[in-house]
Parts: structure tokens; sequence; C-alpha cells
């Protein structure tokens, strides 16, 4: 009877810590979805910062190009650069 009493004490032992281990395993995996989804809108808002940034330095480059062109119009002299985006920068 002593041996079943022993028994008794291991296996709730056991069961108490596999209890407690699923629970931290579960609060690592909700812990770690949490941090992916704010990696991710991170990871969004990071490439819309990179897609307007883009979009201004294309505009730039374009306002530029174009104020050369008019410059030369108005001076009557010829002008024969490609615009930026045949130049392999847009």
């Amino acid at each position: 009877l002593a041996i079943w009493e022993d028994s008794a004490k291991i296996v709730t032992g056991s069961v108490g810590i596999s209890v407690v281990v699923a629970e931290i395993v579960r609060y690592v995996m909700v812990l770690s979805r949490h941090l992916e989804e704010r990696l991710e809108r991170v990871r969004e808002r990071r490439r819309e910062e990179g897609r307007v940034e883009g979009r201004t330095e294309a505009n730039s480059r374009w306002e530029a190009w174009n104020a050369r062109r008019e410059a030369a119009a108005a001076q009557g002299i010829p002008f024969d650069e490609p615009p930026p985006s045949n130049n392999g920068r847009v």
C-alpha cells in the first residue's frame, strides 16, 4: 500500500508539472503570435513609408527634369535629355 501512495504522489506531481509546462508553452505561443503581428504591422508601415519616399523621389526627378526642359525651351536651346523613366531610375 505504501508503494501505491508514493506512486500516487509521483503521478499527481507529474500531472501538476505537465499542466504548468502546458500553460507555459501556451503563453509562449500567444506571446509569439502577438509579437509576430506587431512585427508585421511595423513591416507594413515601413513598406508604405518606402513607397511614399520612392514616389517623392521620382516626382522630384521629374520636376527637376521638367524645369530644365522648360528653361531650355525658354532660352531656345535644344533639350535632348531623356526623361527620368528612360534613365532606368524610376
